[in-house]
């Protein structure tokens, strides 16, 4: 790399003027043979930046503390014994038990048990002491008698906050309840008091059962309401897409208490935009308070929406405030570092490219998203002409820093640049380490694909976690101890990016919930993990994981099988590219013969150092070796070779 130089900034300066209009054409139009990928201009893709926002913590579930919430499970119970018990019922084992939460399945039903009624002689008299209600029975009745006594000791669990015992009683008085209108109450409760255990995927299916009563036994009954609003907090706990769509495509504002609407209107926008409806999406972003927990990630999202409505102008100036709002909490908070990259990205596609070019500057060098900044702001820079600052961030994203990012496109971008400069030996360089790099990764992918079986979901999936999980000490490590050590499935550089995506993220924040929750329940009273109501959510909790982890391998199967593809486009890009550059080379050599060669003299080579010192710069020539102060000031000082 003897054109690069590395230099430290101390000022802007451009070591190389804007090229000519021409020169711009040059990189929107490549050769005749290279892909239509890289024949129109770059459309950057405004989309949520990998772990965007910290997880906001969930208000609680009621408007009060902690005694509210046991006042209000008290008041419900209070409620339950204003209707009278009723005895038969359907067994909870058979009516609740659901093993795929997408709530395509019907739930196994059992029927309630025929009781033969047993006529009364006429004229025979009612037991001695009892009087009859108004319903014809009597309060001395021994199966209601005992159902009351269970009541009773279930809000005397409440009321020390025994969620534990609370749980059993009230699982246990399902099957033995016939009254449609007390079985909803009591599922209800049962709920409230596995939410309180931190059992948000048990707590799911009481809820369901109640929701799916409407319209059957049970039309409109006020239950519904709270059983989506629990639903929806139950959603949001386990980062569950599927209860969240489900629940939030159902409940209606007006039954959604206020203290938590600006959940709602957050995740009604998000489900709006998955579905492609951005302007709703954007009204009900658009109404999340300034002082809520949610406002960062509504905000972010709202940009968004208007980015896809194709209301750039709007997104920008959403983008900027929440910039400046979040610039309180530090250079590098997320919210800001986020909104920084999503106007950048707005003002690019907008073709704004030296105010895109100044907005990914904003990006600190010290987060997560820089590195996508220094790629993304190329582009911009090779749209407004600049060839020479395009080619200084190639050597900063190409360095031995970066060997475990995806990248492929960026270095046939860059031997595209030498090929317009006419750099042939720089151009093949590039090309050389290209297929270096990405020739065994296409390899292994491939390998991959092939023996693994699109019924063997959970292999990918238990792959791609077990990276996640060590990806610092793999990150560590060198190539050879990653085969030896690791026995990598999948290759680093192809995981590393399958990581990023949003959809693998969510899937296994999920998964991760999910086995939180089985933690709790092992680290249960033992009476409590050996009753029904232990044995029932130790069930659906594993079914449920059972069927996640299935889920998410298929959709990292699906990442690969993109990636895989998209690969072998760029290998062709590759062939293609090369087969410029020997034509290129070609007419070179045919002007070296006929007396024409040129001048390949470097731009410094009549400079010395304090011509740099002078200029604002502290100037060292690179001579192979990377430096990580470094990174992002190098420039390259190669002049264009073409005639």
């Amino acid at each position: 790399m003897k054109n690069q130089t590395r230099v430290r900034s101390r000022k802007l300066y451009e070591m190389w003027p804007a090229a000519t209009a021409a020169a711009l054409v040059a990189v929107s139009a490549l050769a005749p043979h290279s892909n239509p990928a890289f024949a129109s201009t770059k459309n950057l893709d405004v989309a949520p930046i990998y772990e965007s926002f910290e997880k906001v913590p969930l208000k609680p579930l009621s408007d009060g503390n902690v005694d509210d919430t046991t006042g209000s499970l008290l008041e419900e119970i209070d409620r339950l014994a204003t209707l009278e018990p009723m005895s038969g019922g359907v067994s909870i084992e058979s009516s609740v038990i659901a093993t795929e939460l997408e709530f395509s399945e019907e739930l196994a039903q059992a029927g309630a048990p025929t009781r033969r009624r047993v006529p009364r002689k006429k004229g025979t008299p009612p037991s001695a002491g009892a009087r009859p209600n108004q319903r014809g029975r009597t309060p001395a009745d021994p199966r209601v008698s005992a159902i009351l006594r269970e009541e009773e000791r279930g809000r005397q669990a409440v009321r020390r906050n025994d969620y534990y015992e609370a749980s059993k009683i009230f699982f246990g008085l399902l099957d033995r309840e016939k009254n449609p209108q007390r079985l909803l109450q009591i599922r209800f409760i049962l709920g409230r008091t596995l939410q309180e255990l931190k059992l948000h995927q048990v707590s799911a299916f009481p809820y369901y059962e109640i929701i799916r009563s409407e319209g059957k036994t049970n039309p409109k009954n006020r239950y519904v309401r709270q059983a989506l609003e629990r639903l929806t907090v139950a959603g949001d706990s386990l980062e569950s897409d599927i209860l969240l769509n489900y629940a939030v495509k159902q409940i209606a504002e007006e039954d959604f208490p206020a203290s938590n609407r600006d959940m709602l209107y957050f995740r009604r926008g998000e489900v709006r935009y998955r579905d492609g409806n951005f302007i709703e999406a954007a009204r009900e972003l658009n109404r999340v308070r300034s002082n809520s927990s949610f406002y960062n990630r509504a905000r972010y999202q709202l940009a968004l929406s208007l980015v896809e409505a194709n209301q750039l102008d709007k997104a920008e100036q959403v983008f900027g405030a929440l910039a400046e709002t979040s610039s309180d909490a530090g250079v590098t908070n997320k919210s800001r570092v986020n909104a920084l990259m999503g106007r950048a990205r707005v003002l690019y596609q907008r073709k704004m490219y030296p105010e895109a070019i100044d907005a990914y500057r904003e990006i600190p060098r010290d987060t997560e998203q820089w590195h996508d900044s220094l790629f993304e702001s190329t582009w911009a820079l090779l749209q407004d002409g600049r060839f020479r600052s395009a080619l200084s961030n190639f050597h900063s994203l190409h360095s031995q820093f970066y060997d475990d990012f995806y990248q492929p496109e960026s270095l046939l971008l860059r031997s595209i640049v030498y090929h317009y400069i006419c750099r042939y030996d720089e151009m093949e360089t590039t090309l050389g380490l290209f297929e270096r790099v990405y020739g065994p990764v296409q390899r292994d992918l491939r390998n991959t694909l092939t023996s693994t079986s699109p019924s063997s979901a959970v292999s990918l999936y238990r792959e791609v976690r077990r990276i996640d999980e060590s990806f610092a000490d793999i990150k560590r490590s060198d190539k050879k101890q990653r085969q030896s050590k690791y026995t990598l499935q999948v290759p680093f550089l192809v995981a590393r990016q399958v990581l990023r995506e949003g959809d693998v993220r969510r899937a296994l924040a999920y998964i991760r919930n999910l086995e939180a929750e089985r933690t709790r329940i092992a680290q249960a009273p033992p009476t409590w993990r050996e009753s029904r109501v232990g044995r029932y959510a130790k069930r659906v909790v594993d079914r449920r994981l059972e069927a996640s982890q299935i889920a998410a391998g298929r959709l990292i199967r699906r990442h690969l099988e993109r990636i895989q593809a998209d690969l072998a486009g760029h290998f062709e890009q590759s062939g293609l590219i090369r087969l410029d550059m020997l034509s290129g080379k070609k007419e070179v050599v045919k002007k070296e013969i006929a007396g024409k060669g040129l001048n390949r003299d470097q731009v410094d080579d009549k400079q010395d150092r304090s011509f740099f010192i002078q200029n604002g710069y502290d100037y060292w020539p690179f001579k192979g070796e990377f430096w990580l102060d470094e990174i992002g000031n190098y420039h390259y000082l190669g002049v264009k070779a073409c005639e």
